[in-house]
């Protein structure tokens, strides 16, 4: 999980009863996330806290596997992907959804950067055996690394 701590600070209470509240959540590299926001009287803000810890974390690693796939797509095998809140198996997921609407230069570029999986990193990743690995392989992957190549050539890239 990304975040690694929340804390919340309250003001005083408003004449109408309601009171300023500030949340505080810090990740796993240390960057810090702040909301303020005017609760009403009687909100239990710890809840309110817990519940946004999980969907701000869930954010942080949908936001970054978005941009790793973007990076995927557009540079291959000279992508450079993070994975400070999602591993590559967490990833691979979106990464197999999003192919479904690539250019064929995006997919071109997608199979050059899977070529720089390990037979079981691809089967792990994709729930596949190492028979289908094989077979990715030859019809998708290494062809893939070529035409990346000839793309790169081309374009001076």
């Amino acid at each position: 999980m990304s975040i690694t701590s929340s804390e919340v600070t309250t003001a005083a209470a408003q004449r109408d009863g309601r009171f300023w509240v500030t949340e505080t959540h810090t990740d796993n590299v240390g960057l810090k996330y702040l909301l303020q926001y005017l609760a009403a009287n009687g909100v239990d803000v710890n809840a309110i806290l817990a519940a946004r810890a999980i969907a701000l974390a869930a954010q942080i690693m949908a936001d970054e596997v978005a941009l790793n796939i973007e990076m995927i797509k557009r540079d291959g095998a000279l992508a450079s992907p993070s994975f400070n809140y999602s591993t590559k198996l967490q990833q691979a997921p979106a990464l197999r959804e999003a192919y479904r609407t690539m250019t064929e230069t995006e997919a071109v570029f997608t199979g050059e950067f899977l070529a720089c999986f390990t037979d079981a990193q691809l089967a792990a990743a994709f729930n596949i055996t190492v028979g289908q690995v094989a077979t990715l392989r030859a019809n998708k992957l290494t062809p893939a690394v070529a035409t990346a190549a000839e793309i790169r050539a081309t374009t001076g890239a």
